[in-house]
């Protein structure tokens, strides 16, 4: 398009032009000024050429200034234009202005400030990728790096926090022209917090602040015409660290619920047991192998009374007769009898006579 520029006439007009009630024009277009007319006065005004050369010879000469550092600067004379009348008038410059800073001027800073803005403009420019969460969301690692939000006008977008996570506080640094808006996705304890951005033009950047009963949020904004992302996601550590705490928990407690106190495992054992002939106080509460030992359980009574005897029994006999009974070699751990074998038959014998008691033990196989 182009552009007609606009130049000011300084009224340098002959004493014959004010007789003859000559008006100069104030302003008259760049395009007519540019190309300097001849300082000819009109013929009914009177004025001489002289005239019009003692009115160039009127102009101020070209000036200095010294800057601040003591350097001298010349300032341009104006460019000026004769008129037809035998004035002449100043024209406008063909360029535009410098630019004005909107802000004021940066102060210097101190080495120790130096270095804190190097540390956080590394933490800025942390490549830290986020990843592929639920429902195509954008996943980053909560602490790894600064998230960023890719967003376009005439889009929302949303940044998820965790569930039962409450927003306490919310800053932007460009309130007016990003709408951010809160949200709730759900209820009770489950309750999830969505926060909603859009900007209102393309080519923005600034940072949004949000403070929550549990953390707090610092994220990058960034909108362009042509991508955005629809929803964003974070990976927390803090909730990775209780995972493993509570599955190290979970292990421990199922090492204790399945251990003897012998320390074997409860899944290793063989519990095919049978036990049989009379009912003392002793008798055993549980007989079981590991494949290479045989454990033999009692009452915990068994630790202030009488402790029977452990033979083993040959497969002979009949109902006249006996089997052949076998002295073997024990140690008690407590409550529990512990045989450095894997017992096929045996027998438990307290007392003599008609006063003994007798419980016999027998491998039937192997229980699962």
């Amino acid at each position: 398009m182009r552009r007609t520029a606009l130049m000011l006439a300084v009224a340098a007009v002959p004493s014959a032009a004010s007789a003859n009630n000559f008006t100069v024009p104030a302003i008259i277009p760049f395009a007519q000024a540019a190309t300097p007319q001849p300082a000819t006065p009109p013929a009914n005004l009177g004025a001489s050429p002289l005239e019009s050369t003692t009115a160039h010879a009127a102009l101020p000469p070209l000036q200095t200034e010294r800057s601040s550092a003591a350097t001298p600067r010349c300032i341009p004379r104006p460019t000026m234009v004769s008129l037809p009348n035998g004035g002449v008038m100043a024209a406008l410059p063909n360029h535009p202005p410098p630019p004005l800073s909107l802000l004021s001027p940066n102060v210097g800073l101190t080495p120790r400030q130096v270095t804190a803005a190097a540390i956080s403009r590394r933490w800025r420019n942390r490549m830290a990728s986020p990843g592929e969460g639920t429902n195509g969301s954008v996943n980053y690692m909560f602490g790894a790096s600064i998230p960023s939000v890719v967003c376009s006008p005439l889009y929302v977008c949303n940044i998820s926090l965790q569930p039962g996570e409450l927003i306490n506080d919310i800053k932007s640094g460009d309130s007016v022209r990003w709408l951010i808006t809160p949200g709730v996705v759900g209820g009770g304890e489950t309750a999830q917090t969505i926060v909603s951005v859009k900007p209102t033009d393309a080519g923005l950047r600034t940072n949004l602040v949000i403070a929550t009963t549990r953390r707090l949020y610092d994220i990058t904004l960034v909108s362009n015409t042509y991508s955005h992302t629809d929803d964003i996601s974070f990976t927390y550590p803090d909730d990775v660290r209780a995972q493993w705490q509570a599955y190290q928990q979970q292990a421990q407690q199922h090492y204790v619920d399945n251990t003897m106190t012998s320390g074997a495992n409860l899944a290793s054992l063989d519990f095919g047991y049978t036990l049989g002939g009379g009912n003392p106080s002793w008798r055993p509460l549980r007989v079981y192998s590991d494949g290479i030992k045989t454990y033999i359980q009692f009452p915990r009574s068994i630790l202030s009374g009488d402790s029977p005897a452990l033979v083993a029994l040959g497969h002979d006999g009949s109902w006249f007769s006996s089997p052949t009974k076998e002295i073997i070699n024990y140690r008690a751990e407590g409550d529990t009898y512990v045989v450095d074998r894997v017992l096929d038959r045996a027998a438990l014998i307290s007392g003599v006579g008609r006063s003994q008691d007798e419980v016999e033990i027998t491998h039937q196989g192997r229980v699962h």
